[in-house]
């Protein structure tokens, strides 16, 4: 009598080449899971390893009855062992792993048990930094049985759980060869014809780890070409499913923000030779050709929109400025209307910020006593909510109060246009109009342009004819 065991629930893939140290922590971190070791299983490939991480893997093979282990010749790459370690699995769900890396105690039982409770096609685990790996976490903030695509294309990583039957009624392998992003490639693939994706956010399950050896293939240096090749046909997974939606241009522009403007950060593409450099726009500018719109560069947000301006012309002189001045913003504000209304001094200012910031919508007017003895402030807001274009001047109105006029002490203020725009502020003293016309002084407040064109103000002391008007002033007003 034959007696047929239920298939495997689960199988866990790694690629292994040349992993020790850390091979054994991953090991070790697999025979501590508490899921049945009968229902599921752990496929090593060996990717001609010459440390000694083949011989650690025929070691706990023979330790575990659930440790399959793969020899190969070396592939290069990450890809072509994962797809060897899918042909060889017959469980009903896989995960994969990388050897560096350490699984959370109880992390495949929580994981599959989730996923059979929601029938998702595809569970993103947390993920947590280890050592000085560092890497955007937002995905992970809260547990969604139902992720929308603009979500989990945040996260391309490999360590997901996905249901096996839809990766091979889909065809959907990695590719194999020195190819950049091709777990991106594989989870594009993936996302696009999963009918669940979920977000398991609950506890730690998976540690992605920082090699302190530098060894990890993300280390290594990029090729413009291939790399923007691999961005490409990622977006074209997009293109092909969801077309010109509004889901596919956020995923698009998402995707060419992080992985082709980010070449772009201040320090990064001057260390490139020239060559390089024109390659890598070259490249890029290729690829906002195809996919990307006016429109969803507009929807970029600063600094990587203006990027994007100078990418699209292929115009790297202006990208090496830009990153120059994106480690300083620079902004400029300059004084273009001013006169005495009835609750104080109505000014009119026109500015304008090249950097790493936009423009925000309120900015601060500030009055600073040169003697660092005191000073006041005021808002000025712009009247239109569109960011302007980049390098654009806005227009920007407010009221320096009177009564705060006339709390000013005596002496002599520089006029400081200020922002505050993710926890950075940064100034620039405003500049006169030369066809502005200085306003008759009031209450001994005299506004004036300096010698070098910029705004100051010289506040006096009041008369006692002044003061007297004021005081009465104060006690209508509290009536």
């Amino acid at each position: 009598m034959v007696i047929e065991r239920p298939p495997l629930k689960l199988s866990v893939i790694i690629p292994v080449y040349n992993a020790l140290p850390y091979l054994r922590e991953m090991l070790d971190s697999l025979a501590a899971q508490d899921l049945d070791a009968s229902s599921f299983d752990v496929i090593a490939v060996d990717d001609g390893s010459t440390d000694g991480s083949g011989e650690l893997l025929d070691e706990y093979g023979q330790q575990h009855d659930n440790v399959i282990v793969i020899h190969q010749a070396n592939s290069g790459w990450p890809g072509g062992p994962r797809n060897v370690g899918l042909r060889a699995s017959t469980a009903n769900r896989v995960f994969f792993a990388d050897a560096d890396d350490i699984l959370a105690p109880g992390a495949l039982r929580r994981m599959l048990a989730f996923a059979e409770d929601h029938d998702s096609d595809i569970v993103i685990p947390k993920l947590t930094p280890l050592g000085r790996r560092a890497f955007p976490t937002s995905v992970y903030e809260k547990t969604v049985v139902d992720a929308s695509l603009v979500d989990v294309f945040d996260t391309l990583f490999s360590q997901k759980l996905y249901r096996r039957s839809m990766l091979l009624e889909n065809d959907i392998w990695f590719p194999e060869g020195k190819v950049r992003l091709e777990d991106g490639i594989f989870n594009s693939r993936a996302y696009l014809v999963a009918r669940r994706i979920s977000i398991l956010s609950d506890g730690d399950y998976y540690f992605l780890r920082a090699r302190e050896d530098g060894q990890q293939l993300s280390r290594e240096e990029l090729d413009p070409s291939t790399y923007a090749s691999s961005v490409s046909d990622i977006c074209r997974t997009v293109r092909e499913h969801l077309g010109h939606s509004a889901n596919g241009d956020q995923i698009i522009a998402d995707l060419y923000r992080r992985k082709c403007l980010h070449i772009y950060h201040p320090g990064r593409l001057a260390t490139y030779d020239a060559a390089t450099q024109a390659a890598w726009v070259a490249a890029h500018q290729s690829f906002a050709w195809q996919f990307v719109s006016d429109a969803m560069e507009g929807s970029l947000a600063s600094p990587f929109r203006e990027r994007s301006h100078f990418v699209r012309r292929g115009d790297t002189a202006a990208l090496l400025a830009l990153a120059e001045v994106e480690a300083k913003p620079a902004m400029t504000a300059t004084l273009r209307g001013l006169h005495w209304g009835s609750d104080g001094v109505e000014v009119e200012i026109v500015a304008s910020i090249v950097g790493r910031l936009g423009l925000a919508r309120q900015l601060v007017c500030e009055i600073l006593r040169r003697d660092g003895e005191g000073g006041s402030a005021f808002p000025v807001v712009r009247p239109l909510e569109e960011r302007p274009d980049y390098g654009q001047a806005a227009e920007y109105s407010g009221v320096f109060p009177e009564r705060s006029i006339g709390a000013l002490l005596p002496g002599t203020y520089d006029v400081v246009l200020t922002s505050v725009s993710g926890g950075e502020r940064f100034s620039a003293r405003l500049r006169w109009d030369e066809r502005v016309q200085a306003p008759a002084a009031r209450t001994g407040f005299r506004i004036y342009p300096t010698k070098r064109g910029q705004v100051s103000v010289q506040k006096s002391e009041m008369s006692l004819r002044q003061a007297l008007g004021r005081v009465v002033d104060t006690f209508r007003f509290r009536r």
